[in-house]
């Protein structure tokens, strides 16, 4: 009787102790965000006559935060497979320029380059990726963020093939590290901003063809960075 009895508890334990952790299991499964960046042409949706006439990037302190971020560096890999003829080298190079862009205004590390990959961008898979696929017209890139909480786990980006992309800036074609720049800051914890008045910055919500100046930082970019990472050492 008394071996019934410590087996049904012990059973009933080790129930418990399952229950517990597929609550626990759950409670930890990861949330996705999707974020798009919308070209300019399609939306339709900028006032012209309010966008400041002259880069003013550098005195415009606007930003807007995501609310959760990295708090260990994204370790991340390039997929440099593409349809445009680029070399692999060029590609990593264009994409790298975008992180160091961000790395170097704080002290704490936010990118890791760790290699090319054949891995692709949108899957949940353990890498944080930067690869070339298929998405719907209108949207030039989109960002992929798992998160917990107010932390990041995962992190991709997919530059959409709808459209036709440059390593120079050229005209009729979208800008890798341009639009990768932007990207990034996604990745940083920074929110895309919609108004005119931020036209000149790197996060505002748009881009177009034969955009460079997001390449680098405005004072909001920077401010917006610092504030997320104020607290990392």
């Amino acid at each position: 009787m008394r071996e019934s009895c410590v087996s049904a508890v012990l059973s009933m334990i080790i129930l418990l102790s399952l229950i517990t952790a597929s609550i626990h299991t759950i409670a930890m499964m990861p949330k996705l965000m999707v974020v798009e960046w919308s070209i300019e042409r399609v939306n339709n949706e900028v006032t012209l006559n309010a966008i400041p006439p002259e880069d003013d990037s550098m005195s415009n302190p606007d930003y807007k935060l995501l609310p959760f971020k990295w708090k260990t560096t994204a370790k991340f890999w390039i997929n440099p497979s593409n349809k445009y003829g680029f070399l692999a080298s060029a590609v990593v190079a264009a994409i790298t320029a975008s992180a160091n862009t961000w790395d170097s205004q704080i002290t704490f590390k936010v990118f890791e380059y760790r290699g090319t990959t054949r891995r692709n961008a949108g899957r949940y898979d353990g890498y944080n990726v930067v690869s070339w696929g298929s998405y719907r017209a209108g949207v030039i890139a989109v960002t992929y963020i798992w998160y917990v909480g107010d932390m990041i786990i995962e992190t991709d980006t997919r530059l959409n093939t709808y459209y036709e992309w440059s390593l120079k800036g050229e005209p009729n074609k979208m800008d890798v590290q341009n639009i990768m720049t932007h990207e990034f800051g996604h990745w940083c914890g920074l929110d895309d901003l919609y108004e005119d008045k931020d036209y000149w910055l790197t996060m505002y919500g748009y881009a177009d063809y034969g955009e460079t100046y997001k390449q680098t930082l405005g004072l909001g970019d920077i401010l917006g960075l610092q504030a997320v990472y104020s607290n990392n050492k």
